[in-house]
């Protein structure tokens, strides 16, 4: 299928053929048949990203304190190859379209063949095929076109900003801003019993509404908008004003606070600056708030992503249920969008429609719809090139599965140009991921269907690095298809998964490998030997400035992410394993708040008397370098610095290793896989990958009881 994706990095845009998308359970596939451009958000994403790194800086001054910070922890070429890969990544555009349903799980409220209008930025996009929540979702009344279903996005965010005005019949608003989201606000408002001037600094945007029936249309900057707003309500100022403007200046704003009348409303809709003048708003005690796009649900991820609708009793309005509604007003006449539409251009001529867009073809526009073939290509991988039926002698046949950040930037280079490796194909849900990745690092194929490739006969291993709690579930489907498998921590998330896994690992003959990537760097394996001579238990202290998360993200979500400890701390718990050579017996741990979001600290009780303690910050400043580790057994052992370098001591007697830049370990875990594929000797025991997770369950038992808990390894 056809796809319009944009480059971060120069802006660059491009129709490819990319796999269609996976459709996990609760999601809805969906065949487009028409998708809108939004001209003002789209304007500003396309505009953004063909600005240069000084003009994309300007933009996002928090991103660059967030790349000060990362080169303070991890040096400048580390953070410029993540800002690199980072503005490299494709992104897809569009966020509102309507097409015909072709899968959903049995139950939905929509079936295949259903047509539905689609909401969402990366799920509504500008695509033959799309994967779409089930709650961002909405049936299309029978007398509604598809063209005018793709309005229903956009039209719902202008609905979330009149209900965010709070007003009903009789009330008095101003529209500030008469683009294609200020013509359906006041079309909304007046549908809603209010009555309502608008005003664009645009006598085209204004001519427009006056042609739709807007009585009170006015040029700001030609008509007087004050006074008009002061005529109509008896010298009182309008009830709520809804800015839904995009200006770089403060003049809505100021604008909004001249006209409204005390104890009035000002809803911002649109992207405006919000220095809010002090002396109007608090002389009128006005009420600012912000309308955050489609509705309650708006960035919650259990009802975007996992398709949990709020109680219609407590939530009546919801991004569903206002898609639904939009639909209904287009559908029985009250806003019309049909008149909005200036421009159509079939999904291949994509660019020329962005061309208006961005400014580089200045024509008049509102509203510009992309329409679609009725027969869209179907495939879940496209093959970019042909390989053999099996790897030449000396090759092995690789699938990766999953490639975000991490794997674009520490796994996959250190697989590119390998003579030892064959490329073969490449995985990923949202199907265009893995055409970028596969083009990028020179893989075959391109997929969205993961179990497609591990069945495939021309794969001999497996690197998995999706999201954690999807990891036991491939490894196993890996090892039972005969195939060697890296993961990429952790193993597991729950010891139910733990324990299915060993089983099948322990009989398949496979090669298993865990991405614990510290314990092959040269400066860990420089520490272990110095600690090798020491006829007495070791000590290891291990400080890791982690940083605080946002509370959304997905790590510190139980099922997906399986909490700090478990989907990050396993990689300190393993370094202290490889240091002691001893496995884990007894967790003692203690955290500020819970594991999953505060900092802890855990003392490990090694199997042959070593003890390790591992302090784990997620409130300390970022100027702290993220890790430390101290090793000793019988006055041996080292300091070792983050990762740039390890003093090493022996009594007195000191040396230093140092490393170019940070030595993490990742290019010698990939060396040290392909290695074991060759001697079919793991690189990492089973039992010590086995022990290691466990000894992160235990963690969270501790915890959570504040008792000493046994580490032991689940039945199975």
């Amino acid at each position: 299928m056809k796809q319009l994706l944009q480059n971060l990095r120069n802006g660059e845009l491009s129709l490819l053929e990319v796999p269609v998308p996976a459709r996990p359970a609760g999601m809805i596939l969906v065949a487009t048949r028409a998708s809108l451009i939004s001209a003002g958000t789209e304007r500003a994403t396309v505009q953004a990203a063909q600005a240069s790194l000084l003009g994309k800086a300007r933009q996002r001054p928090d991103q660059v304190r967030k790349i000060f910070d990362n080169v303070k922890k991890e040096g400048l070429a580390a953070t410029f190859a993540k800002v690199r890969d980072k503005l490299d990544q494709p992104k897809a555009l569009g966020y509102s379209s309507a097409g015909v349903v072709l899968e959903a799980d049995a139950g939905e409220r929509v079936r295949a063949g259903d047509r539905v209008a689609c909401g969402g930025a990366e799920y509504a996009t500008h695509a033959e095929v799309v994967v779409v929540p089930r709650n961002l979702v909405a049936p299309i009344p029978g007398n509604l076109s598809f063209e005018e279903a793709a309005f229903a996005t956009v039209g719902a965010i202008a609905l979330q900003g009149v209900r965010r005005a709070e007003v009903g019949f009789g009330s008095r608003v101003l529209v500030i801003g008469l683009g294609l989201l200020g013509q359906i606000t006041w079309q909304l408002l007046e549908d809603a019993g209010c009555e309502v001037i608008g005003a664009d600094i645009s006598a085209e945007m204004v001519d427009l509404a006056a042609q739709l029936g807007l009585a009170r249309a006015l040029v700001r900057g030609r008509d007087d908008v004050e006074g008009a707003c002061a005529a109509a309500t008896d010298g009182h100022g309008v009830d709520a004003v809804i800015i839904t403007a995009a200006a770089k200046s403060r003049d809505p704003i100021e604008l909004a606070g001249a006209v409204a009348r005390e104890r009035g409303r000002v809803v911002v809709v649109g992207a405006v600056p919000m220095e809010v003048p002090r002396e109007p708003f608090y002389r009128k005690e006005l009420d600012v708030v912000i309308s955050r796009s489609y509705g309650p649900g708006r960035y919650d991820p259990e009802y975007e992503e996992g398709g949990v609708d709020y109680p219609y009793a407590h939530a009546r309005w919801t991004e569903g249920r206002n898609l639904a509604a939009v639909l209904e007003a287009i559908a029985r006449g009250r806003v019309r969008v049909r008149p909005l539409i200036t421009h159509r251009f079939p999904l291949e001529q994509a660019e020329r429609a962005y061309a208006i867009v961005s400014g580089a073809d200045r024509q008049p526009h509102v509203g510009i719809v992309l329409t679609y073939s009725e027969t869209p290509a179907l495939a879940p991988q496209v093959a970019l090139r042909t390989l053999p039926a099996q790897p030449a002698a000396g090759r092995v046949g690789i699938a990766f599965v999953g490639a975000g950040s991490f794997a674009r930037s520490h796994l996959l280079p250190h697989l590119k140009g390998r003579t030892d490796a064959e490329l073969v194909t490449v995985a990923t849900a949202r199907g265009y991921t893995a055409a970028d990745v596969a083009r990028k690092f020179g893989f075959a194929e391109a997929a969205s269907d993961a179990q497609r490739a591990l069945a495939d006969e021309r794969v001999q291993a497996v690197f998995i690095a999706t999201r954690h709690d999807e990891h036991a579930r491939l490894v196993q489907a890996a090892l039972a298809a005969g195939k060697h498998v890296f993961v990429e921590k952790p193993l597991a998330v729950t010891s139910a998964e733990l324990g299915a896994l060993l089983p099948a690992a322990a009989r398949c003959g496979r090669v298993l490998q865990v991405g614990f990537n510290r314990r092959f760097s040269p400066l860990a394996v420089a520490l272990r030997q110095a600690l090798a001579g020491a006829a007495a238990p070791v000590q290891v202290t291990y400080r890791v400035n982690a940083g605080p998360l946002p509370a959304d993200h997905w790590l510190l979500d139980p099922r997906a992410g399986g909490g700090r400890m478990i989907g990050e701390g396993c990689h300190f718990l393993d370094l202290i394993q490889f240091l002691t050579g001893e496995s884990p017996a007894r967790v003692t741990a203690a955290a500020f708040g819970d594991d999953a979001t505060g900092a802890s600290t855990v003392l490990l009780e090694m199997s042959g008397g070593s003890v390790g303690v591992l302090v784990y910050q997620a409130n300390a400043s970022p100027r702290v370098p993220k890790e430390r580790v101290e090793a000793f057994a019988g006055g041996r052992g080292g300091v070792l610095h983050d990762w740039r370098s390890v003093d090493l001591l022996e009594g007195r007697r000191a040396r230093t290793l140092k490393a170019s830049g940070q030595a993490k370990g990742f290019a010698e875990e990939i060396a040290a896989f392909f290695a074991s594929l060759r001697t079919g000797t793991p690189a990492i025991p089973l039992e010590s990958l086995a022990y290691t997770t466990a000894a992160t369950f235990a963690v969270r038992q501790s915890i959570a009881e504040r008792r000493a808990v046994e580490v032991t390894l689940p039945p199975g």
